[in-house]
């Protein structure tokens, strides 16, 4: 038997909400996962099809943590890696830390020359004595086969994907002709498929796979952050880390796959070589889920009041969720991320609504790590807004004016808001933002947008914070003489909670 693992999306150097412990959370996830893989399925390969980085741009800490991991893999375990978004985001670059990595002889790179020939991807093989900056395909080797375990690399393509397929497709037909044929044949990639993620645009269909499916026995997937298999060859295993509120719900699986193949036998042809995969969940933080209607109540102290109640009253399910073992480190609960969600309607002033008091108090009533706030209420001026606006304002030849209705609600939002006397510019800035979300410009881009209006409109209140807490929840107590749990500063730094499970 030979087993090979496939895990994607570590995104290593993700400091999620500014916290530190986050981006620390990243290394310890992918440590664990790595140790699993290399002690209890016994893995003679591991894959990783994107995203190893959260950004090109790594702080040195980064670099030298992934290093020291990557170190711990034997060295005739090949770690494959292909480009995700993120590995290189924005503008190329000549050399990227994969580059680099590969040239360690930390990775093995991954990727097809897609310039050369418009028709045919370019695959060129590993050569352990001269590696270069990358290779475009690895054999594996193993006895009783008439040919090897052949792992080919895609770079990420985005809206090009679908034309890089039909390439990849005519290019690892050729190689084949070319170094003979595999006994299996692994493609790495970095896309979404389609209805996997119904708010995720620009993803791959199955009929843009057709060609691929002839050549290629394991299509190993990332990019999107939720575990998903079709037709018994397509396999993403989710990231090993939430990344958002979203992310970190229960019906999103998170982990890695074991891949055992049946290699007692001496055929040849890959169709030949029968699969079994399994998927393992990963280690990871626990999100928790807070609801609290506002409706009810008529006054911001008796709001307070209610949600401090509820709060208490929801602890003791908080505490045994945190408990599963998938959550803990060194066997005890780590402090969970909130998803802290008002929903209804508020009887009172927006203003007058402390949203910042009210997460501060939970963060540290159950020693959260972080507690991500989310509005879904609307004030009952709003409501009487709506209700009362003239037609004629925003109806024209029968048709719903969006602009004019849309401002009339920001400007009504903010001048309920703590930054009333710029209820103007505020209203300015929510449009902005909404546009540019429709448009589907980058979250990246909206956030930086939003961030900079803010600094200008309120240079007091945009001051960055930099949460100081444990470096490392795995490390043990005996060890460092230090507990599992996290201290941080309560004051909270802003950071949109992406709706789409993909870091874009």
């Amino acid at each position: 038997m030979l087993t090979l693992t496939h895990i994607a999306d570590t995104h290593l150097g993700h400091r999620q909400y500014g916290v530190k412990q986050r981006e620390d959370d990243m290394v310890s996830t992918l440590r664990t996962a790595l140790d699993k893989m290399l002690t209890e399925q016994d893995t003679d390969a591991i894959f990783l099809p994107g995203d190893l980085f959260h950004s090109r741009d790594l702080r040195p800490k980064i670099l030298h943590q992934t290093e020291q991991e990557l170190a711990q893999v034997p060295d005739d375990v090949p770690v494959l890696v292909s480009r995700g978004n993120h590995d290189e985001n924005l503008t190329p670059r000549d050399v990227t830390w994969l580059n680099y990595l590969h040239q360690r002889g930390h990775i093995v790179f991954l990727q097809a020359e897609l310039t050369a020939d418009p028709e045919t991807a370019w695959f060129n093989p590993y050569e352990p004595d001269n590696p270069g900056q990358s290779a475009g395909f690895y054999d594996i080797n193993v006895e009783n086969l008439d040919g090897p375990i052949r792992v080919f690399g895609l770079q990420w393509r985005g809206a090009k994907t679908g034309q890089a397929l039909q390439q990849v497709a005519d290019g690892i037909r050729e190689t084949n002709e070319m170094h003979g044929q595999p006994a299996f044949t692994v493609l790495l990639a970095h896309f979404g498929m389609e209805d996997e993620v119904p708010t995720l645009g620009g993803t791959v269909t199955h009929a843009e796979l057709r060609d691929v499916k002839e050549q290629v026995d394991y299509l190993a997937l990332g990019h999107i952050h939720k575990r998903y298999e079709a037709a018994d060859w397509i396999y993403n295993p989710g990231s090993p880390e939430a990344h958002n509120t979203r992310e970190g719900r229960d019906d999103w699986e998170h982990g890695y796959y074991s891949i055992r193949l049946d290699t007692d036998i001496s055929v040849a042809g890959s169709a030949a070589v029968e699969f079994d995969v399994a998927h393992h969940p990963t280690k990871r933080r626990p999100y928790y889920r807070v609801e609290f209607d506002v409706t009810p109540h008529e006054s911001p102290g008796e709001l307070e009041t209610a949600f401090k109640e509820h709060v208490q009253d929801e602890q003791a399910a908080m505490m045994e969720y945190c408990s599963q073992e998938r959550f803990t480190a060194n066997g005890e609960p780590r402090s969970p991320i909130i998803d802290l969600r008002f929903t209804g309607t508020l009887q009172f002033s927006r203003g007058d609504f402390r949203t910042d008091e009210l997460s501060e108090w939970l963060e540290e009533a159950w020693d959260a790590l972080y507690v991500q706030v989310n509005m879904g209420i609307r004030t009952a001026n709003i409501q009487q807004l709506l209700s009362e606006i003239d037609e004629e304002d925003v109806f024209k030849d029968g048709k719903l004016n969006t602009a004019v209705l849309e401002d009339r609600v920001f400007e009504t939002i903010a001048k309920e808001s703590m930054y009333a006397e710029h209820a103007s510019d505020v209203a300015d800035v929510l449009g902005s933002a909404h546009q540019m979300a429709q448009a589907e410009e980058a979250v990246e881009d909206i956030q930086e947008s939003i961030s900079s209006a803010r600094r200008d409109l309120f240079p007091d209140l945009a001051d960055g914070v930099v949460l100081n807490v444990d470096e490392d929840p795995f490390v043990d107590d005996e060890v460092d003489g230090e507990g599992p749990g996290e201290s941080a500063d309560n004051e909270s730094p802003v950071e949109a909670d992406e709706t789409v499970g993909v870091s874009e």
